[in-house]
This record gives C-alpha cells, sequence and structure tokens, in this order.
C-alpha cells in the first residue's frame, strides 16, 4: 500500500509540473497573456510578440499539448484562444505571487511609473467609484479586437499606435483613464505621459479586463 501512496504521489506531482515548466518560458508567458485579451491567429501572434510564426507556432503548440490553449478552425484560419477562464486566473495568480514575493517586480513597476510620470494606478474600486459618477472619460488602448472581445464599460478604444493622432477626440474638462493588458503591460503609463504632455489630466488602471470583472463579481 505504501508503494503505491508513493507512485500516486509522484505521478501526479509530475502532472502539475507540466504545466510549471510550460509557464517556465517568457514567449509562452506573453501568449497566454496576449490570449487571454481574446482569440487570435498565429500570424496575429507573431507580429504582437515581434517573434516569427515557426517560433509562435513551436510554443503555441507546446501550450496545446496541456490543454492551456486550445484552436478553432474556420475555412483556412486556424485562431487560438485560452481554454478556459482558469488559465486567465492562473497568469494573474502568477503576477500576484510575483508582486508579493520578488522586489524585483516591484522596482520594475515602481521604475517605470517614475520614468513616465504617471500618477499613482488607480485600483478597481477607485475606478468603479470615478465610473459611476461619470466624470471621466475611460480609454481602452489595446488593439480593435480584443477591445471587441471584451472591455471595461463606458471604455472608448484608441489603440495606442493611433493615440497621437487621435488626441483631439478626447475631453480636456474631465479625467482620461487609460488601461491597456494589465500589470505585464507599459503601455497604459507611456500612454499616460503622453497624455500629460499634450495637457490632459490623465490617471492610470492596470489591470486587466479580466481583473476588472473579478472586481466587479466581487463587489456584487
Amino acid at each position: 500500500m505504501d508503494e503505491r501512496i508513493t507512485e500516486y504521489r509522484d505521478a501526479v506531482y509530475e502532472q502539475v509540473v507540466k504545466v510549471g515548466k510550460s509557464l517556465g518560458n517568457v514567449t509562452r508567458l506573453q501568449l497566454l497573456n496576449i490570449l487571454a485579451q481574446g482569440p487570435k491567429t498565429v500570424e496575429v501572434l507573431a507580429s504582437t510578440v515581434g517573434l516569427s510564426v515557426a517560433t509562435v507556432s513551436r510554443n503555441l503548440q507546446i501550450l496545446k499539448q496541456i490543454n492551456l490553449v486550445a484552436i478553432e478552425r474556420e475555412k483556412n484560419f486556424v485562431t487560438y484562444r485560452l481554454n478556459s477562464e482558469r488559465v486567465k486566473q492562473l497568469v494573474t495568480l502568477l503576477v500576484d505571487v510575483c508582486e508579493e514575493t520578488l522586489p524585483e517586480m516591484t522596482i520594475l513597476e515602481k521604475t517605470l511609473a517614475q520614468e513616465t510620470g504617471a500618477p499613482e494606478a488607480l485600483t478597481g474600486d477607485a475606478l468603479k467609484t470615478k465610473l459611476m459618477a461619470d466624470d471621466v472619460c475611460l480609454i481602452d488602448l489595446r488593439p480593435a479586437d480584443e477591445f471587441a472581445s471584451q472591455h471595461l464599460p463606458g471604455a472608448r478604444n484608441v489603440p495606442y499606435d493611433q493615440l497621437d493622432q487621435r488626441l483631439a477626440e478626447l475631453p480636456k474638462d474631465k479625467e482620461v483613464v487609460v488601461y491597456c493588458r494589465g500589470r505585464l503591460c507599459a503601455y497604459a503609463n507611456v500612454a499616460s505621459q503622453q497624455l500629460q504632455a499634450a495637457g490632459f489630466k490623465v490617471a492610470t488602471f492596470n489591470q486587466s479586463v479580466w481583473e476588472w470583472s473579478r472586481v466587479m463579481t466581487e463587489t456584487e
């Protein structure tokens, strides 16, 4: 019986290790965080992370083998998506643990905020209060397909690469709150610097859309 207990223990740990190994790679974590924003083709993913289609495909296959991602086929197109909401939760939890246990993570975040002159990031509760008061203009900096997949209520989509050309669309009589893909993304901080230089009152929300939905669920 003791032998069976040991055999089972080793076997189940080995399964958990499979997931852990797949996450121990910068490219694969990037892919998971991007897919948390919505489904994408290999070509779009490759362009987003700045790697070859072959490299991205290889890493997606590793994630698919352990069922962290799934594929959808339509004619000649293959689209990848996260296999479940649990995968979003897993990525978020990894970031939470890093912030709690690794001083380097906090230093990186604080340094970026200082370099860009970004104001202290809003919490989910603080943003909810501002939205209820209807005294902010909420800007989603992600690409249009990610915005279409899911976005914060009342948000306006101004992709980061269009920001400079669309400043005239933004109000100067309201605080502008910018958000992007969450804490593993620097776009919100960099955009806040550009907006402040253009004379806007700015705040950042550095959590992901999924984290926002979690805040809303917990406060309902």
